[in-house]
């Protein structure tokens, strides 16, 4: 029996590490949320930025259309002083007449594009201003989760040289089947207690025969179902 309480020390320590190494990830989980906010402002940023580009691009060629039309109206209104004919007086007032709307509607879009080149520049500035200040804070958050997870990390080689000592306790063979249901479990439970000849890990109900063999503790008995060392639940009795 006393390999069945080895076992239970060792599956016990082994739950251990795994609270420490979920406790790992769940530090480096803290650092990976700052560094995916700091990348999903940078995204922002750069397309802020080409919009920015973008709107200032336009901005250049409605100014060059404007400074042309409004070329074309000066000079409209020029021709129109020395106008000598009616034909050309009623010719130029016509240009004239359509040159000025279209100088106010093209006045206007520049307007409201630099209106919006104001509000990304805003945007550009504050994004800038988050990722200077959030990179700060990256690197001491850097720092402390190093130092939780190498505290960590000291735990689990505590525990682990614990479970190699309890198991280097046993003999090779029981040893060599522990570490073996160990490979191969998905969750890291080795062992499964027998409560009323059911696995306490998957309810699958043990044979007579089987049942004979891990309460008189003669040979390892596996779950067939779930393949883990079944130990009888007398045992902590």
């Amino acid at each position: 029996m006393e390999h069945f309480k080895v076992f239970i020390e060792a599956q016990s320590l082994l739950k251990k590490i795994s609270e420490h190494e979920f406790n790992i990830q769940e530090h480096q989980k803290r650092i990976q949320f700052v560094e995916r906010n700091r990348e999903l402002r940078q995204e922002k940023k750069d397309r802020d930025s080409e919009e920015l580009k973008s709107f200032r691009h336009e901005i250049a060629n409605f100014e060059k259309e404007l400074f042309s039309k409004e070329k074309d109206l000066d000079r409209a209104q020029v021709n129109l002083q020395r106008a000598t004919s009616e034909n050309q007086v009623s010719a130029l007032e016509k240009e004239i007449e359509k040159l000025s709307p279209a100088i106010e509607s093209l006045q206007e879009t520049i307007l409201e594009k630099l209106e919006k080149c104001e509000e990304v520049e805003g945007e550009i500035e504050k994004a800038q201003t988050f990722l200077e200040g959030s990179l700060s804070t990256l690197n001491e958050l850097k720092d402390e989760v190093l130092a939780d997870v190498q505290e960590e990390e000291k735990e689990i080689s505590n525990y682990t040289q614990r479970v190699e000592l309890l198991l280097n306790s046993l003999d090779s063979n029981n040893k060599q089947s522990f570490l073996e249901t160990k490979k191969n479990s998905k969750d890291g439970q080795v062992i499964a207690f027998l409560n009323n000849r059911k696995c306490s890990r998957c309810r699958f109900e043990a044979s007579s025969s089987q049942v004979a063999e891990i309460e008189n503790a003669r040979n390892l008995e596996f779950c067939q179902s779930c393949s883990r060392i079944l130990i009888p639940a007398t045992i902590n009795s």
